[in-house]
């Protein structure tokens, strides 16, 4: 039976979008954080449009056809193209960084906020990697992304920083030991090195013992 609350993203030749590592991906309404259900569903294509082919490719006329509809209903839901670009950098900020910080505020030891940090990580499921990659390439071309993605980067460091400080460390030797980890996440990322949740995990505690020195 057909999902009445999703959208099969196509190409612009009529086949599937190439994302996913070739595999159909079906956006729903409901995964976008935040916004009514038609402006989800722009925000939606808009996000796998990133992803599959850089912010070039996010247009006003291919999303209408991936979504099947006419551009004029883009308009019913916003100003312009670089006001939906606005929107789809929210949803960036709200699915890839509020969960981070989140998860470092909840109580709980240096050890076990970390631990929640690092599933978070690992998971992917409040956290995509995928889509933080497309976003740094886009802030490559676009100084406001930039800044919004250091700021973010910032804010992240931050929270990690907060769990070393709670440890007793001296505030600068926090500040890089928040940064060591955070760089080392993102490099995981850049690499994009093939190693399966089995892997990752087996390694977990040895790349917690080197990066972190917790004592509790």
């Amino acid at each position: 039976m057909a999902d009445a609350g999703a959208v099969t993203l196509t190409a612009a030749g009529g086949g599937p979008a190439p994302a996913g590592g070739g595999r159909n991906r079906r956006v729903h309404a409901a995964d976008t954080v935040g916004q009514g259900a038609v402006e989800a569903d722009w925000i939606a294509a808009a996000r796998e449009m990133l992803i599959a082919g850089g912010i070039a490719s996010v247009q006003i006329k291919p999303l209408a056809e991936r979504l099947g509809v006419t551009r004029g209903g883009f308009y019913w839901r916003f100003r312009n193209r670089q006001d939906l670009l606005d929107q789809l950098l929210v949803d960036w900020e709200k699915r890839n960084t509020r969960p981070f910080l989140k998860a470092a505020e909840r109580a709980g030891t240096p050890r076990e906020r970390f631990r929640r940090m690092v599933r978070l990580w690992m998971d992917e499921k409040d956290f995509d990697p995928v889509l933080d990659t497309a976003v740094r390439h886009w802030a490559s071309v676009d100084p406001k992304v930039a800044e919004k993605v250091h700021q973010a980067d910032d804010a992240r460091i931050a929270a990690l920083t907060s769990l070393f400080l709670a440890t007793g460390e001296e505030p600068t030797r926090a500040m890089v030991r928040a940064r060591v980890v955070y760089f080392h996440q993102i490099g995981y990322y850049a690499l994009n090195l093939r190693e399966t949740p089995a892997q990752r995990r087996k390694l977990l505690p040895i790349y917690d013992e080197i990066m972190t020195d917790f004592r509790d």
